[in-house]
């Protein structure tokens, strides 16, 4: 007897994700790759958690989540200027019922959605991304690259 596949549709299918396409800072990009990639790291370390734990479509909802629990109307209300910092062009996967929630509080705040997601993402990063996991990162990556290049010779 052969094994199918479960047919049931994945979260994008349903509607549940929504692909957001933005501009943001290369640091906060940088410091949500370290997250996952921490995660990924933990995990692979025989950590119990499930595999969904340690991806950037997880972080990115724990960050939406975060803010608009915590700090969202305080935060819009006093809005930085985007800097000179370098950007790149992204696009990722967020809860569809957060998005609703942050399109409501835009709307009601007269803040552009992108603006809200990028300021959600950089308090995220600054309250729970701390700089000691982000050398730790760049400490590895330096270890990986005299490694790999010991092969080559």
């Amino acid at each position: 007897m052969r094994a199918t596949r479960s047919r049931t549709r994945s979260a994008r299918a349903q509607g549940l994700r929504t692909l957001q396409h933005q501009t943001l800072p290369v640091a906060v990009c940088y410091a949500i790759d370290t997250e996952a990639w921490l995660r990924a790291l933990v995990l692979g370390h025989g950590g119990a958690q499930e595999r969904r734990w340690a991806t950037k479509d997880q972080v990115y909802d724990e960050a939406l989540a975060w803010f608009l629990e915590h700090s969202a109307a305080q935060a819009l209300r006093r809005v930085p200027e985007r800097g000179s910092e370098p950007t790149e062009d992204l696009t990722f996967w967020l809860d569809s019922r957060l998005m609703q929630r942050a399109r409501r509080l835009a709307q009601r705040e007269e803040v552009k959605l992108a603006r809200l997601i990028e300021l959600a993402l950089r308090s995220y990063v600054q309250q729970h991304v701390p700089e000691a996991l982000l050398e730790f990162r760049r400490r590895v990556q330096e270890e990986a690259a005299r490694l790999h290049a010991a092969r080559l010779r």
